[in-house]
């Protein structure tokens, strides 16, 4: 499909949360109520997330990487080893530290960014305690694989679903095969209540646990101050369960609509040579909480350094807002502070970070914005190469 850019401008953000009048509407009334900290609205919110999630508890807290510190506290698991992915946001490892672990990074996949599963054993020692998968960019990591391997070393298994809320492997919801899934309600995920999160489990005990740590550590029922458990005060509000009501009343339509825009893409840029674009394999369903590209190699020579970095600035002068692609979490300043220049070397990872960004892909782009983000990809790659 042709699209001229010869004077068009267009600002087009990275993400754009859905708020209509119900969201308004909805927040307004508990406002209204005076139960703005805790209500029904609150016990409602957790019993259709467990409900939709196909799981027999949700408990909510006030970000998605509390939800991996309380996760794993609730577990029981302090001073081991959790294996996770070396590309994810900081939250993702913070978590883990946060409760008294260690991360242990393994190399991800070229194809769809996760956790590369045939690494994952090499990776266990006696220190380790449990396998933690982020289902990046919305895609659902090799959870079939995942799960063979935890239950033959006997490892609890807490998916970070951060970005993959609604998505599914085999048919069966994200956060609902390990022990634990975490998640997260940020202003740019697949529903958004401004901030928060929520773990999503089957066991009634790692939830009791989870509510009173949320609770500094005080079980609600309680009106004593007696604190049975180091805590936090991880609490999610009324306001925000109102809020995300609402936003649960539309998330099929959400997710449907991230899915026709992420085709529409793929075919605008099918033919684009030393481009990957995102995809799903068999009996994955991705909500496409970003729509990430990757330069390629082509014909076996290697990338100019730098063309990812000159695209990216390309497309910003353009109006289209972008990120590159996680870097390598072992690689960051700060756990090179904390354990050490990592001896390790992650290809895959280092590859990503360094060649991959992502455009939006949010139920509001229109087919001519994202016409444009298109033609302004060809039209980059064809002078920075130039």
């Amino acid at each position: 499909m042709a699209f001229s850019l010869a004077g068009i401008m267009m600002r087009i953000p990275v993400g754009v949360p859905d708020f209509d009048e119900e969201d308004v509407q909805r927040v307004a009334s508990v406002v209204r109520s005076g139960w703005v900290a805790r209500g029904k609205e609150l016990e409602e919110f957790e019993q259709r997330l467990a409900r939709y999630l196909g799981v027999k508890e949700v408990v909510t807290v006030n970000s998605g990487t509390a939800a991996i510190e309380v996760a794993l506290r609730a577990l029981g698991i302090n001073n081991k080893e959790v294996i996770t992915t070396a590309t994810s946001c900081a939250p993702t490892a913070n978590g883990i530290i946060h409760a008294g672990n260690k991360p242990v990074m393994v190399d991800i996949s070229r194809e769809d960014y996760n956790l590369d599963v045939e690494q994952i054993e090499k990776h266990i020692t006696a220190e380790t305690a449990a396998i933690l998968p982020v289902h990046i960019y919305g895609r659902p990591a090799n959870l079939g694989r995942i799960m063979e391997i935890a239950q033959k070393h006997n490892l609890p298994v807490i998916e970070d679903c951060a970005q993959s809320l609604g998505a599914k492997y085999q048919e069966k919801m994200t956060g609902s095969f390990g022990e634990v899934g975490c998640f997260s309600l940020n202003i740019n995920k697949i529903i958004s209540t401004g901030e928060g999160g929520f773990i999503a489990t089957n066991n009634p005990q790692v939830a009791e646990k989870a509510r009173i740590i949320r609770n500094y550590g005080r079980e609600i029922s309680r009106s004593d101050y007696c604190y049975t458990l180091f805590g936090h005060n991880f609490k999610f509000t009324n306001l925000q369960a109102a809020l995300g009501l609402a936003q649960l009343n539309k998330i099929d339509r959400l997710i449907a609509a991230r899915r026709k825009n992420a085709a529409y893409l793929m075919g605008l840029l099918q033919d684009l040579p030393g481009v990957q674009l995102p995809g799903e394999g068999k009996g994955e369903f991705s909500v496409f909480f970003s729509f990430p590209l990757l330069l390629q190699q082509q014909s076996g020579r290697a990338i100019r350094p730098g063309i990812r970095n000159q695209l990216k600035e390309f497309l910003e002068k353009k109006g289209i807002e972008v990120r590159t692609l996680f870097r390598p979490m072992c690689n960051q300043p700060y756990y090179q502070e904390l354990f050490g220049v990592n001896a390790h070397y992650y290809p895959h990872a280092e590859y990503v970070g360094e060649n991959g960004l992502y455009l939006g892909c949010y139920p509001s782009l229109t087919e001519e914005q994202m016409n444009y983000m298109a033609a302004s990809i060809r039209e980059g790659l064809k002078e920075i190469k130039s």
